[in-house]
């Protein structure tokens, strides 16, 4: 396979400082959603936007995006954060609920599981795991309610800004 060098080169963009750090595809990414934002916003026109997703595409250096993005308001990439931020905050907090509520289950059917075994073996058959699978079930609609319900409600109050 042979390849011709100097065209390669010269489709190059102009390198880089030394020092600069190459980016990612996860970079790259984030830096169109930028400019798409910027364009939603009006901060761009279509012909900005086009060329500037056309470099950002190419883009190999930190230096490179950070110059498209130099002249756009920080408040665009402060936005983008936060609500990624609460999109992962609300996301753990989904998961911890999940958890909770398998732990809770697993230990209520063990506990029945013992029941079942002692009750067999003595004839006794007092419904004793009724007391800490209520308990503990408070324990988990206290921490599952909450949850659930700040979760729909940032997540109407997103839908009715957007």
């Amino acid at each position: 396979m042979d390849i011709d060098s100097g065209t390669a080169l010269r489709s190059r963009p102009a390198a880089a400082p030394a020092g600069a750090p190459r980016v990612g595809a996860a970079e790259r990414d984030r830096a169109v959603e930028l400019l798409g934002d910027a364009f939603g916003a009006g901060y761009l026109t279509k012909e900005e936007f086009d060329e500037r997703l056309d470099v950002a595409a190419r883009a190999r250096h930190r230096t490179e995006l950070d110059a498209l993005l130099a002249d756009l308001p920080p408040r665009l990439r402060t936005s983008r954060e936060r609500a990624l931020r609460r999109a992962r905050k609300a996301r753990a907090a989904r998961l911890g609920v999940r958890i909770h509520a398998g732990a809770y289950a697993g230990m209520s059917l063990l506990m029945v599981a013992v029941w079942l075994v002692v009750g067999r073996a003595t004839d006794v058959w007092y419904p004793w795991p009724i007391w800490p699978i209520l308990g503990w079930g408070v324990g988990v609609l206290g921490h599952a309610i909450p949850v659930t319900l700040a979760v729909r409600s940032r997540e109407r109050r997103n839908n009715s800004i957007a």
